[in-house]
């Protein structure tokens, strides 16, 4: 945005120029796609041959489990297809953000796991490993019990004083200071609440540190985690300049 300032000596142009921190990305899957994750979460539960996703995580979950998913499972092939299309799509906003071309990539589903969590259970503060230094994370939540359920309806202008609740099983994505006088200097957010809605899927970057905090009512709060690796073709982190071939 450019503003023109009328002077009797000189015009002054000044611009804002907006500096983002990083993008999110969000979607909604549809009904049927959701059963078949919940099924499919449903199948892994009730296998006792299911491997443990839990040696490689930080969550504390004590009373849930967090399972391996395979991502051949014909009901998790169309969620693996929505994340590559999802992740291109965030590829080609975020380096058209920067003003720079697109570099030659493919992406690959690194590791997709289950989160069942009941009362007490929780994720610290932490973010992802990868085998490829870019890569992507996200969730998305297929079940919630129905006190969380309900709280995205009026979660909006909710107070965190006086010990109401309010954080209970909310996820909170963290990039920068928490303050609560942000607002007041000027200086954007560096965290963000997230409010599980079923069937709502997010991407984020790997280095994006996030948490989950736990909740007391009783029921299952199940996401499905995933990383998904960027790997640059080409050889490109070595030589990033295009070769010079001719045709003849």
């Amino acid at each position: 945005m450019t503003v023109i300032e009328e002077s009797a000596e000189t015009d002054v142009e000044f611009s804002i120029e907006s500096k983002p921190s990083f993008l999110l990305g969000k979607g909604k899957v549809p009904e049927d796609l959701l059963d078949d994750l919940n099924d499919m979460c449903e199948d892994l539960l009730a296998d006792p041959d299911t491997p443990s996703y839990a040696p490689f995580l930080v969550g504390e979950i004590q009373k849930g489990r967090q399972l391996e998913v395979n991502t051949e499972d014909r009901r998790f092939r169309r969620m693996r297809k929505l994340l590559k299309d999802s992740c291109m799509i965030y590829i080609g906003q975020y380096f058209s953000s920067v003003g720079r071309a697109i570099p030659p990539y493919h992406l690959k589903i690194s590791d997709v796991w289950t989160v069942h969590q009941y009362a007490g259970d929780y994720n610290p503060l932490h973010d992802h490993g990868s085998n490829s230094y870019s890569a992507f994370s996200g969730f998305i939540h297929t079940k919630l019990p129905p006190k969380l359920k309900k709280k995205s309806e009026g979660f909006v202008g909710s107070s965190i004083f006086n010990s109401q609740g309010t954080l209970d099983g909310i996820t909170s994505l963290v990039w920068g200071d928490v303050g609560i006088r942000d607002h007041n200097i000027f200086k954007f957010p560096g965290t963000e609440y997230i409010v599980p809605v079923e069937g709502v899927y997010y991407i984020f970057p790997l280095w994006l540190n996030h948490c989950v905090y736990p909740f007391r009512e009783e029921g299952e709060r199940r996401t499905i985690s995933y990383n998904v690796e960027v790997i640059w073709d080409d050889d490109f982190s070595e030589n990033p300049t295009p070769s010079k071939v001719k045709l003849i």
